[in-house]
């Protein structure tokens, strides 16, 4: 778009809507204070981690002023490297971390303190192999009988499951 004022480049667009009918302007930057209207001023250059810190900070909240400058004397891992990165260097990180850590495992696993699984107590394969075994040695002695018991065991296992 060019500038209505002197064919420069229109850095300034301004649409205003008076009486359902629309108007238009484009102008230049020095066309644009001669109006009266300032043009926007160039935005701050930021670092990348000034950025990052406020993304963590609307997301972790106050404790990031104290843990965004927390070090672990160990592995040197810094809060800020864990929140981008988000692996800890090594088990003292837990420790030092614990102020921020605490929200998000609590958030993701509900629970701060790991507990384990219980394995199901369901029959597991080996069972189900010993009784294949056990029908294979039936049926070769010629024990008909038991190899039929075996039989309906493995279906009622495999209906089971």
């Amino acid at each position: 778009m060019t500038c209505q004022k002197c064919d420069d480049e229109a850095s300034i667009h301004l649409t205003e809507t008076v009486d359902g009918r629309r108007r238009e302007v484009h102008l230049c930057g020095p066309c644009a204070r001669k109006a009266g209207l300032a043009p926007p001023e160039e935005p701050p250059l930021l670092a990348f981690d000034a950025i990052l810190q406020k993304l963590i900070v609307a997301h972790v909240g106050e404790l990031v002023g104290a843990l965004a400058q927390t070090t672990c004397p160990d592995c040197g891992l810094k809060f800020m490297q864990f929140r981008t990165v988000g692996r800890l260097g090594c088990p003292n990180d837990y420790e030092v971390f614990a102020g921020g850590l605490r929200p998000l495992l609590l958030r993701a696993h509900g629970a701060t303190r790991h507990v384990g699984k219980t394995p199901s107590r369901r029959p597991g394969p080996t069972s189900r192999l010993r009784l294949r075994a056990q029908l294979r040695e039936a049926v070769a002695r010629e024990d008909y009988e038991s190899a039929a018991r075996l039989r309906d065991q493995l279906r009622q296992k495999d209906a089971d499951a």
